[in-house]
């Protein structure tokens, strides 16, 4: 991968949220927050049985344009023992959260490339997180760089 504009949307350390916010109006729609079921590779990523778990999904948007999609995997004892901040998002990045306190701890992080359905190759990552030993993931693909 030699494009550089990709790279530093693929290796940004700090809050995706903050870098769309800085150079565009920033807007997060909420496409999906609900308790249900992973798939099955989910579990295995955070090494957790499969269970009932909160599966947020948002589209970041800068200047009205999508530029990330999320999917965030939050097992209810995640929520419930580790930031009860987590079961309760609603319209706010999960960025937010995780960058405003220490108690977050990045474990890992792969990325891969995808052919969204218009063809285009896109990049995106996943990262994992344990808050108070608790596990919980977040899949960010980046529409528009």
């Amino acid at each position: 991968l030699k494009d550089q504009k990709i790279l530093n949307w693929l290796y940004e350390e700090g809050s995706i949220t903050s870098k769309i916010s800085s150079t565009a109006d920033f807007k997060l729609k909420v496409l999906n927050d609900a308790l249900g079921k992973a798939e099955p590779s989910e579990y295995q990523d955070i090494n957790i049985e499969p269970q009932t778990i909160r599966i947020r999904e948002v589209v970041l948007y800068g200047d009205d344009e999508p530029v990330v999609y999320a999917r965030s995997i939050i097992p209810l004892l995640t929520s419930n023992k580790g930031y009860s901040g987590l079961g309760k998002i609603g319209n706010k990045p999960l960025g937010d959260l995780i960058f405003q306190s220490k108690s977050f701890i990045k474990t890992d992080r792969f990325f891969a490339k995808f052919k969204a359905s218009n063809g285009e190759i896109v990049w995106g990552r996943k990262t994992y997180y344990l808050i108070k030993g608790y596990p919980f993931s977040i899949m960010e693909v980046f529409l528009a760089t």
